[in-house]
């Protein structure tokens, strides 16, 4: 019961700090945000075949992607990101990178303590790894919707 409190707050409550994001911004980047959230749930899918990490109390039990998670603090995390350093990909990627290590070593382990979830096969290097380069997809991605959105705009002109 405890652990299940524990992801719903984890869902709820990194979305209180978008009231500071104004309304154009979070449109923005809502296209990244939402891919980026595919592609980190496709990874939690394969994470049970290959059993890369457990999801210990699940909000939804039946779903090996952790929603409370990749909805929570992921989604907003990414969107602060892209608000604070699109445009200057140098500060993304070094954010990226304190983000990353930060999720993959020390919060990793508290996680686990915390018996939220559990690394299976996959070591912290790994995680970390597969992060930086789902952040540099991302960021090629956020470019493309850039691009495509600035055509459009040309071509209505």
């Amino acid at each position: 019961m405890l652990g299940r409190l524990f992801n719903l707050a984890l869902l709820v409550l990194p979305w209180l700090t978008v009231f500071k994001i104004d309304k154009f911004t979070f449109k923005r980047y809502l296209p990244v945000l939402t891919f980026s959230s595919l592609v980190i749930a496709l990874i939690s899918e394969l994470s049970k075949s290959y059993k890369w990490w457990k999801v210990k109390n699940p909000l939804v039990p039946k779903l090996s992607s952790d929603i409370s998670f990749i909805f929570g603090p992921f989604f907003i995390a990414n969107l602060w990101v892209f608000k604070l350093t699109f445009g200057r990909p140098i500060l993304y990627f070094l954010l990226n990178v304190v983000f990353d290590y930060l999720f993959a070593y020390p919060l990793t382990t508290l996680g686990e303590k915390l018996r939220v979830y559990k690394m299976g096969k996959m070591s912290r290097f790994q995680l970390f790894s597969i992060s930086i380069f789902t952040a540099g997809i991302n960021y090629m991605y956020q470019m493309f919707v850039e691009e495509a959105l600035k055509s459009k705009k040309q071509n209505t002109h």
